[in-house]
């Protein structure tokens, strides 16, 4: 797939087969290939089979190259990967993340992908949702392509809505809808059930869109943020509203995907990752639906993406490269839409991913695409500094006084931000 210069073809094509297929010598004194290995890192085991169907399909259409699956969880992936970097034992390829990339690219240890992708047979990633594209950026270089990206959308019960008389939200709602809609819900719903459940302990999952539809940025340049502000503040005061009149379930209860499959939330803010989830699960299938956010200001939500990268230090760079490729090309995508699990990163295919789901339209995740802002990273450690905005805040959804609260989390965020 990756190719070189016209002129250059002949040379080239013998180049990388001996690259990609050392010669050395047989017991008999004749040569014989031996092929390049290739080690592949992921962390999501339910992702594990279709990854294994693309390597081997990698593998018989590259028969000089073979590619060794290394699993590791999640909670574990970078403390591991960290470690063999450190050690010269990293992989060849690995999934990175966004509040990890920066971490890594600053201290060298990703390969730049900039040149590689110069070639005619490179994906081409104005093909790709553009937000994951610039996530993956660092000093004009790109340092890893994107594999898959997600989108926060509202979920409803049609049977709640129902029980209480209320319209169902759709996808010109905005966000006093949401507030007049929740408080006609809980006129109608017994006292254990709530209309509105957010999972606050994650900014993905909640704030951060929020803040993004009233007009924020989070992330400014020279390491400041704008999370204290006049915008910001009237956020925190809109949901502690909501909290007190009981429109939106307490956070800390519990984890507000698994009330809602209970069929104890009207509405749930939730990734893009649940839509199998809730359309397979037995208890809400037949009676759910799903819209983008309400508008606030703007329309906006954050995106997070999982993209492909490459060890600075593989000893295989051209073979590595040549299985990035195969797995950024559309066929890939393709292959990874018909699982469900996640959405292709190509906009050309993630379609193909909301049309795989049947008897439920998840199309307002791949709508929310064209607004979504990439999640917001900053500094050499964006998970210290969005644990210090988390904590902050959970003093705000308790009750305490923003204003006096998210100034000083402002500071001690912005000097994260700045390392």
């Amino acid at each position: 797939m990756y190719t070189l210069n016209k002129n250059n073809v002949a040379l080239a094509c013998l180049i990388s087969c001996l690259l990609a297929t050392p010669v050395v010598a047989s017991a008999e004194g004749q040569s014989e290939a031996k092929p390049v290995k290739l080690r592949y890192t992921l962390w999501d085991r339910n992702q594990l089979p279709g990854e294994q169907q693309l390597v081997n399909e990698f593998e018989k259409n590259n028969p000089g190259i073979k590619v060794e699956i290394e699993l590791t969880p999640y909670d574990q992936y970078f403390i591991k990967l960290s470690s063999a970097v450190g050690g010269n034992v990293a992989p060849d390829i690995f999934w990175m993340n966004m509040p990890n990339f920066q971490q890594y690219v600053k201290n060298g240890m990703l390969e730049p992908l900039s040149n590689y992708l110069k070639d005619k047979s490179a994906p081409k990633l104005d093909d790709f949702v553009k937000s994951s594209v610039d996530a993956y950026q660092y000093q004009s270089q790109q340092y890893a392509i994107p594999r898959d990206i997600d989108a926060i959308a509202v979920w409803y019960n049609k049977k709640m809505f129902d029980q209480a008389g209320v319209s169902y939200p759709d996808k010109n709602w905005t966000w006093d809808d949401l507030k007049q809609k929740s408080a006609q819900l809980r006129k109608g719903l017994d006292k254990q059930s709530y209309p509105l459940a957010m999972e606050f302990s994650s900014g993905q999952d909640s704030y951060f869109n929020l803040l993004l539809q009233a007009g924020d940025k989070i992330v400014l340049p020279e390491g400041k943020t704008d999370v204290a502000n006049d915008k910001a503040i009237a956020v925190y005061r809109d949901v502690q509203g909501m909290l007190n009149a009981g429109l939106i379930q307490p956070p800390g209860e519990m984890e507000a995907s698994d009330v809602f499959q209970s069929n104890r939330v009207a509405m749930v803010y939730a990734g893009s990752w649940w839509a199998l989830p809730f359309s397979q699960n037995e208890l809400i299938k037949d009676h759910i639906g799903v819209v983008p956010m309400p508008k606030m200001a703007e329309q906006a939500g954050v995106s997070h993406s999982l993209a492909f990268a490459m060890s600075a230090k593989s000893q295989h760079k051209d073979a590595a490269w040549k299985f990035i490729e195969f797995m950024s090309s559309e066929h890939a995508q393709q292959t990874l839409a018909t699982g469900k699990v996640v959405i292709p990163a190509n906009q050309n295919v993630a379609k193909e991913w909301a049309e795989g789901f049947k008897g439920i339209d998840v199309s307002a995740y791949i709508d929310s695409l064209a607004f979504s802002h990439k999640y917001p990273t900053a500094g050499s450690n964006t998970a210290k500094w969005n644990s210090i905005l988390n904590d902050g805040l959970k003093k705000v959804w308790t009750g305490n006084d923003p204003e006096k609260v998210m100034p000083g989390v402002a500071k001690r965020v912005e000097r994260e931000m700045q390392k």
